[in-house]
């Protein structure tokens, strides 16, 4: 079984998954080889990413497949790179709870790509998508760090995000359109609802053991 267990102060989220050994994260491995033809095809490309008139035709398949598409072959390995460690660090621990990252963050994206107020019309990328697991895997990794010094990737990470938003510029790959850093954001609060939602869960389960 995968299920895993949050303690109180969500110091640690266990899994049984390294008891018996190493174990393939298969989830990360599917998503990462269905994103290269998406990208890496012209015609497979312009079937697949997110456009909102078109989805509001009726191609809702884009409202998944938009995040697995890539500009660039430059978009595409520097994705595909931070998708792979952070997705499948998290998956080792936890597969339900990558599962539970991803559809968080496929809501919340969608519904602000979706959303009148947003500034693009056609977007592309896992980037927005892989903040969610990398948002929870940074957590989860200082919080096993004996010092403070756990948190500075995480410190790291949030620097990145902040100067994203001010230069309206992807920090290290390169698309052939404009970059969205917006998508950045709601993934990372995505994997800080999870994060919420996870420690809600422990605590109203303490709660009740404590008046067994």
């Amino acid at each position: 079984m995968n299920d895993f267990r949050v303690n109180p102060n969500l110091n640690r989220i266990k899994s049984p998954a390294f008891a018996g050994g190493f174990r393939l994260p298969f989830i990360t491995l599917v998503i990462i080889l269905i994103s290269l033809p998406l990208s890496l095809s012209l015609p497979l490309f312009e079937l697949s990413y997110f456009d909102q008139q078109l989805i509001q035709q009726g191609q809702l398949w884009r409202l998944v497949s938009g995040h697995l598409s890539h500009t660039s072959l430059s978009h595409l390995q520097w994705d595909l790179l931070a998708f792979a460690l952070a997705a499948g660090y998290l998956e080792l621990h936890s597969r339900k709870l990558l599962l539970a990252a991803l559809l968080t963050a496929l809501v919340l994206l969608d519904t602000h790509l979706m959303s009148p107020s947003t500034s693009i019309s056609r977007y592309a990328g896992l980037s927005g998508m892989l903040f969610t697991p990398l948002t929870i895997s940074l957590v989860i990794f200082a919080r096993k760090q004996p010092s403070v010094n756990g948190w500075i990737p995480l410190i790291i990470c949030l620097g990145k995000l902040i100067w994203e938003q001010f230069s309206q510029h992807a920090l290290l790959s390169q698309s052939t359109w404009p970059t969205y850093p917006a998508a950045h954001i709601v993934g990372s609060l995505a994997g800080l609802l999870v994060i919420l939602m996870i420690w809600s869960h422990s605590q109203i389960k303490s709660n009740s053991s404590t008046h067994m």
